[in-house]
């Protein structure tokens, strides 16, 4: 599997970020395009953190990205809005862009957009939404799993196990379920490094580390829980959010190409 390596993943997204934002901020995107767009601002981050060691680039990355997907769903109505393609609403929770998550949760479509997304996906998302962003009423995000139970039928999935363990405070049921997303997820990423079917600047960065992951271990702690401090995927030194310097909210429309590989002021 081929990876871009760590020093050019940061030249190769600002590239791509200068050719797409002119669209981006003309409002000329779908939600599945801009999620991809967000995706530059997260390899950048996480290609910093593990160039430096440092945390500081990484949440300043996620931040931007959060913040443009924001300011995409505040342009936007119900008809282009589908919530389970949603990923820079972890970006926010990682980084503790409260702000931003609280912006991307009420901006959010709340109902199921059939034809675009599958129900189990948006529910996935919107408990999470609803439990700990927006912080409905217990019979409210209960409702929601109920629902997504009847949707699955036979069909298992450790997401729901988690958001189950989530909503009852039960540390021993998170584990379980924890641990069964952590294999489901690390064994998707193994088949499709394999098969090829990663983009190389991902094989560098994303397959290593997830913002999914972060953010679960986040609402684990907002829950009351104790998660494990070190857990493949999720570094110990990005789970310290209190140390976080976020940009500008309007940051992410203004990228500047390293050409001297100087680093970007968060």
């Amino acid at each position: 599997m081929v990876q871009t390596p760590l020093p050019l993943v940061e030249k190769s997204c600002l590239l791509q970020l200068e050719e797409v934002l002119p669209r981006v901020l003309a409002g000329r995107v779908t939600q599945v395009q801009m999620v991809a767009v967000c995706a530059l601002y997260r390899r950048m981050g996480i290609g910093h953190l593990f160039l430096t060691g440092l945390p500081d680039g990484f949440f300043g990355e996620l931040s931007r990205s959060a913040r443009a997907f924001l300011a995409f769903l505040q342009r936007k109505d119900d008809t282009a809005r589908v919530t389970s393609q949603s990923e820079p609403f972890f970006d926010a929770v990682v980084c503790g862009d409260a702000e931003a998550e609280q912006g991307i949760a009420r901006h959010s479509r709340a109902s199921w957009h059939e034809g675009e997304e599958y129900e189990d996906d948006f529910l996935y998302f919107r408990f999470l939404m609803e439990r700990f962003t927006l912080q409905s009423a217990g019979a409210a995000c209960e409702a929601l799993l109920e629902r997504h139970a009847a949707v699955l039928g036979d069909r298992g999935d450790p997401r729901l196990d988690v958001c189950r363990a989530l909503l009852a405070g039960d540390a021993g049921l998170f584990e379980e379920g924890f641990d069964r997303f952590l294999d489901a997820r690390t064994l998707m990423m193994r088949k499709k490094l394999e098969a090829e079917r990663v983009h190389p600047d991902d094989a560098s960065t994303t397959a290593h580390l997830s913002v999914e992951v972060l953010a679960l271990l986040c609402f684990a702690e907002r829950a009351g829980l104790t998660p494990d401090a070190h857990l493949s995927l999720a570094p110990s030194v990005v789970r310290r959010r209190q140390r976080a310097r976020l940009p500008h909210p309007d940051a992410w429309c203004r990228p500047l190409l390293a050409m001297d590989g100087a680093r970007r002021a968060p």
